[in-house]
């Protein structure tokens, strides 16, 4: 019996059923990687390279390439590693990788000297065990400003097939860290009288504007949701929004035409896992004309997401040659687009999908889960707010 029946019961559908196949991460094994790099290569770039995301990179591609063998090495690259957010995410990938065989990492990981990535293999044994997760965490800060009860940062893992004019389609493994560099980190936004029915999120590229501010772009998903015998929610939801497309190849590129009011469709299924959290108040440089003062109350009496898991998929256009100069994948090059939008029907070359993991947890280090700490810089119905008054701004560069 699998973790999941021994939690819940007998499924009433099987994923054995061959369909299941046919899923949209399904069977991407099958297509010549992106990467040319050797197994040798990959691993001597795994412990070797002074840039934690090329280490992570390399090793997310070798485990996809060897599976369960590559669970030695991913062992080995943990004890050795000095970057917490690597670690976390090598327990991710352990248990992506090996399933339960993973078990004596994350026993060796409870012990380490971060307590998030603690935390997370707290989560991680939890869901092998098919127990409930309780977090490290008893009591969470919040601030009554901003436009959200809860705002989570997700941890994103998944591939890219390109479409190479004249050749194979080719998988890109995009690893948690390389995904954040090259698309931005992403934040799920939302509040407790809404997330059964929509949320909210922020794709943050870091730096990335001429004068060094932050890149920003908000996704209003809706759908529906249903609780299960487990404690957890289901919850499937499609984002429809529309941004300018630059077909220089790389967002805020003004060098060639930009096309206005592109559509862009986003598709997610999750699965969240709530529990009752003690919560206290703490000041925020969030301007207080967005204020709730009821916060406070509704956090305390509510269930807040303690943990999110599940799958992506969507569309984008790869500027290939941004690629052939800088002989790498630029931030910015991978712009979200439409197969079927006539205006970049024929630009469209990516398919994109994945899985992402969120938890709360503490990313300040005061000791203290943060609830909504980092700002979103969206209003409720899926504007850019840039300046965090509750109002839709400008994007002055786009």
């Amino acid at each position: 019996m699998n973790t999941v029946e021994a939690a819940t019961g007998p499924a009433l559908l099987s994923l054995e059923d061959s369909s299941g196949i046919a899923s949209f991460n399904g069977m991407l094994e099958e297509l010549e990687s992106f990467d040319l790099r050797s197994e040798r290569k990959l691993e001597e770039a795994a412990f070797d390279d002074g840039d934690a995301m090329e280490r992570e990179r390399a090793i997310w591609e070798l485990a996809v390439r060897k599976k369960r063998p590559a669970l030695g090495c991913i062992e080995r690259m943990y004890r050795a590693e000095p970057d917490r957010s690597l670690r976390w995410n090598l327990l991710w990938l352990a248990v992506k990788t090996a399933g339960s065989d993973a078990w004596p990492l994350l026993d060796l990981a409870l012990k380490d000297g971060d307590h998030e990535v603690r935390d997370w293999a707290r989560l991680f044994l939890a869901e092998l065990a098919g127990s409930t997760w309780a977090s490290q965490y008893a009591t969470g800060r919040f601030t009554a400003a901003g436009a959200f009860d809860q705002t989570l940062p997700l941890q994103i893992a998944g591939f890219a097939v390109v479409e190479i004019p004249g050749g194979p389609r080719l998988r890109a493994t995009l690893s948690p860290l390389w995904f954040n560099y090259v698309m931005g980190r992403v934040l799920a936004c939302t509040n407790l009288d809404t997330i059964m029915r929509d949320l909210v999120v922020e794709k943050c590229l870091s730096g990335y504007n001429p004068d060094g501010s932050d890149h920003y772009e908000i996704f209003k998903f809706a759908g529906v949701s249903w609780p299960t015998r487990d404690g957890h929610v289901q919850h499937r939801y499609e984002s429809l929004s529309t941004r300018p497309f630059y077909s220089s190849g790389r967002v805020k590129d003004k060098s060639a035409a930009v096309l206005q009011d592109v559509p862009v469709i986003l598709n997610r299924a999750a699965d969240t896992g709530g529990n009752l959290l003690a919560v206290e108040q703490t000041t925020s440089a969030i301007p207080d004309a967005v204020a709730d003062n009821g916060r406070g109350a509704r956090l305390d009496g509510g269930t807040l997401v303690h943990s999110v898991r599940g799958q992506f998929f969507g569309w984008a256009a790869t500027s290939l040659s941004h690629f052939g100069d800088a002989g790498r994948i630029l931030p910015g090059t991978v712009q979200l687009a439409s197969p079927v939008h006539e205006s970049t029907a024929e630009l469209t070359n990516t398919y994109l999908c994945g899985t992402f993991r969120g938890k709360i947890g503490d990313l300040d280090g005061d000791g203290f889960a943060d609830v909504n700490l980092i700002p979103c810089h969206g209003t409720v119905d899926g504007r850019l707010d840039l300046n965090l008054n509750g109002r839709c701004d400008r994007d002055v560069y786009a």
